[in-house]
């Protein structure tokens, strides 16, 4: 490598690691960090790590053909301590603000939504359901208005029967309940003819 290659893989090389500081920040204040041991936590910071390792690898790579020096570990290094010196206390504040107005945001769209859509189309709906009961509390009133006038002649007729002929139900029923009684008698019979055997 040329000495300006050699120069350009250390500012790389430092840029990246104060990308690290950030970065690393960043995924503690999302993922945060708990006193007891969890498999998802260890997965998560194995991932993070492999990633910072591909982006520092893909810098070199566009810098000097991805050859890796000692020196540029500590370029790595010195970068992430300029950050931790300079700028951690700046860019958590711009995080913190960049979150809250991401929520703030968010929170904004959905009432926007609430009010604009969703509230309207519940109304809506709502309309939809009382008018819906309305017609159908309309039409089955006119409904039984229209059978009571059809049924009232075959009414009179069944009545005037009955007056004349008697109920023929009563007597039915009568019969029914003696074959019934006659059934559960001879039922009974049998049942002791069996056992008395």
């Amino acid at each position: 490598m040329t000495l300006e290659i050699q120069f350009l893989s250390m500012l790389a090389s430092a840029g990246t690691g104060i990308w690290f500081g950030a970065s690393f920040d960043t995924y503690k204040r999302f993922v945060g960090s708990s006193g007891r041991f969890r498999w998802t936590l260890l997965v998560n910071d194995i991932l993070f790590w492999l990633l910072q390792a591909l982006v520092f690898f893909y810098v070199l790579l566009q810098v000097n053909e991805g050859e890796v020096r000692f020196y540029l570990f500590l370029s790595l290094l010195l970068g992430y301590s300029i950050y931790r010196a300079l700028f951690e206390n700046y860019y958590l504040r711009v995080l913190e603000w960049t979150i809250h107005l991401v929520r703030e945001t968010i929170r904004i769209t959905v009432q926007i939504i609430t009010i604009l859509f969703i509230n309207p189309i519940k109304w809506l709906l709502k309309v939809l359901v009382a008018l819906s009961m309305i017609v159908l509390t309309t039409i089955w009133r006119i409904l039984h208005i229209v059978f009571q006038i059809v049924l009232t002649p075959f009414r009179w007729l069944i009545e005037k029967f009955v007056q004349a002929f008697g109920n023929p139900i009563v007597p039915l029923k009568k019969k029914l309940m003696l074959w019934k009684g006659k059934m559960k008698r001879a039922w009974n019979k049998f049942l002791s003819k069996i056992t008395l055997r």
